[in-house]
């Protein structure tokens, strides 16, 4: 019986070992959420790596936003002036009907198509060639800085959890194949040494 145990012991421990140091580790992403202390000291990896360096993580991806994703003349080269055109054109429908309402009836219809076509054109125009200023108001960085650090951790864990549960289950059990095979090393070592 002892003859037998010690080739099967060491692989199954060492599947055990495996799975359950990976399935901990995936689980330190996330927990704790806050820091432990034990008689005064900080328990070492409290909190977990997300609830820890969120504001770190935040910083990166406002950054990563502002100077890689989104670019103003990419931006810019993706609106088209018919598009300017056509929204423009919305809004001026529903100032007209707003602001002039039944007063609309007494001036011609010509005038008022003649009217929009000249402000749609002078006002997409206008806007084309003030979009990156338009856009450079806009702070997408601290944005999403401030949206990400204020993200509830909970649910950014089950946001990427939704995504990644398939590998994560497949990290955890490659701990546990990984962790067989060096069982299975081991024995073959000890029979050898």
């Amino acid at each position: 019986m002892l003859n037998i145990l010690q080739y099967i012991l060491p692989p199954v421990i060492g599947s055990i070992i495996g799975w359950s140091t990976n399935k901990l580790a995936i689980w330190m992403l996330f927990n704790p959420k806050r820091e432990r202390r034990i008689f005064g000291f900080r328990v070492p990896f409290t909190p977990g790596l997300m609830p820890r360096d969120q504001a770190m993580i935040a910083k990166s991806l406002g950054t990563l936003v502002e100077e890689k994703l989104l670019q103003p003349e990419e931006i810019e080269s993706s609106i088209t002036i018919e598009e300017i055109n056509e929204k423009v054109n919305e809004l001026l429908e529903k100032t007209i009907e707003k602001n002039i309402g039944k007063f609309a009836m007494l001036i011609p219809e010509a005038a008022i198509s003649q009217i929009k076509k000249l402000l749609t054109s002078k006002i997409s125009t206008f806007i084309k060639d003030e979009l990156l200023n338009f856009i450079g108001i806009v702070n997408f960085k601290e944005i999403v800085e401030e949206k990400v650090s204020n993200f509830p951790l909970g649910e950014l864990e089950r946001s990427i959890k939704s995504v990644t549960q398939k590998h994560l289950t497949y990290i955890t059990l490659f701990g546990g194949f990984l962790g067989f095979i060096i069982g299975l090393v081991q024995i073959v070592l000890n029979a050898y040494l």
